[in-house]
């Protein structure tokens, strides 16, 4: 899995003064993104319920604690009511504070691109689109457990963790190495 970012540093959270990609993570779950936002929480943003009572759409955004934590995930995502469940492929995520009404953050400080999409594995809760979209929407980069005992894989850090993106990345826009190799 190839994963790349891109980050605007005007926008970290407020005591990050430097440090790990994952120090910057956890310090925008602590924190959040100081300022300002649009009151808009989320919801998807495109599509709509299809007839099986499903929600769709290749935009998923959310935003809590006064929009000062908001995320944007993209790709060809669907919750299923019954299962309780998020499945689909996820291609993009962006972190940041507030929303705007088409589901983009509005003050972003970093977004991820999967240039190999991640996908759900399964159709119910244990899948990595799921349990990274669930942390986020619990306020976590690490995932987040939920009341059906739904295992925590580890949420975005693992996903990274996974792809090879190290912790001592920041500074520099970068991608994991595998970009690397392929680009030598």
């Amino acid at each position: 899995m190839s994963i790349s970012y891109t980050y605007d540093e005007s926008n970290f959270p407020g005591t990050f003064v430097s440090g790990s990609l994952e120090s910057l993570l956890l310090a925008f779950e602590d924190e959040g993104v100081d300022g300002e936002h649009p009151a808009n929480t989320g919801g998807f943003y495109t599509n709509g319920v299809d007839t099986t009572g499903t929600l769709q759409g290749d935009t998923y955004a959310m935003a809590n604690n006064d929009g000062d934590f908001a995320f944007s995930a993209t790709g060809d995502l669907s919750y299923n009511f019954g299962a309780h469940s998020l499945t689909g492929t996820l291609e993009g995520l962006t972190l940041g504070g507030g929303l705007n009404n088409d589901g983009t953050v509005a003050d972003d400080f970093i977004t991820f691109t999967f240039d190999d999409p991640i996908v759900s594995e399964n159709s119910g809760r244990d899948n990595t689109v799921h349990d990274v979209i669930w942390g986020l929407m619990n306020g976590s980069v690490e995932g987040a457990e939920d009341s059906a005992g739904t295992t925590n894989d580890g949420g975005l850090l693992a996903v990274l963790e996974d792809a090879g993106i190290d912790s001592d990345v920041i500074g520099v826009s970068a991608a994991s190495d595998a970009d690397l190799a392929l680009a030598a």
